[in-house]
């Protein structure tokens, strides 16, 4: 199972870290992801989100 978002297909990032002396050394920016259970028409489904999506959700559901 891809560490992705079940709504908006959020990733893994590659990019580097930087260290004082301006060495480049590769790494992975992982996505913020929470289980969070949602409704739809009636039935609920446990999904895998980001935070941004959790965030637009719970703006939305209000």
């Amino acid at each position: 199972m891809s560490r992705t978002c079940d709504l908006c297909m959020k990733g893994k990032m590659r990019g580097n870290t930087v260290s004082h002396s301006n060495r480049k050394a590769p790494r992975h920016y992982k996505p913020n992801l929470q289980k969070e259970t949602v409704e739809i028409s009636g039935n609920s489904h446990h999904l895998l989100i980001c935070t941004k999506c959790k965030r637009t959700i719970a703006k939305n559901a209000g």
